[in-house]
């Protein structure tokens, strides 16, 4: 594995989608917050409170919305639409850099 796993929990209540593989996506796992994270990481983390999740799915850290889509897909017509995921991710400190500079962008546009 590319990255070492810090102290999270694993959920795996939802039921994530992968449309280029749908039978792949059954081998997701949910993860929580790490508890190591950043205040900043954490405060954005809750912010997304039900609009945001996190999974390791083949080999890297994916973050979702409420869609839960794995991997990017369709080609933006009415037959195939556009989905992706929020992000994709090779460490969890890419993770909470991430949710630090989405934190500073809210907080700069007065949203928390």
């Amino acid at each position: 594995m590319k990255y070492a796993r810090h102290d999270t929990r694993i959920y795996n209540d939802l039921q994530p989608i992968d449309r280029n593989n749908p039978d792949s996506a059954s081998t997701a796992i949910e993860y929580g917050l790490p508890t190591g994270f950043s205040g900043k990481a954490k405060a954005c983390w809750e912010y997304f409170s039900g609009a945001a999740y996190l999974f390791e799915y083949k080999g890297r850290l994916v973050m979702t919305d409420e869609s839960l889509y794995l991997t990017e897909h369709g080609d933006g017509s009415h037959a195939a639409p556009f989905g992706a995921p929020r992000g994709e991710f090779e460490t969890w400190e890419e993770v909470e850099e991430w949710l630090e500079a989405v934190y500073d962008d809210l907080e700069a546009d007065d949203l928390l």
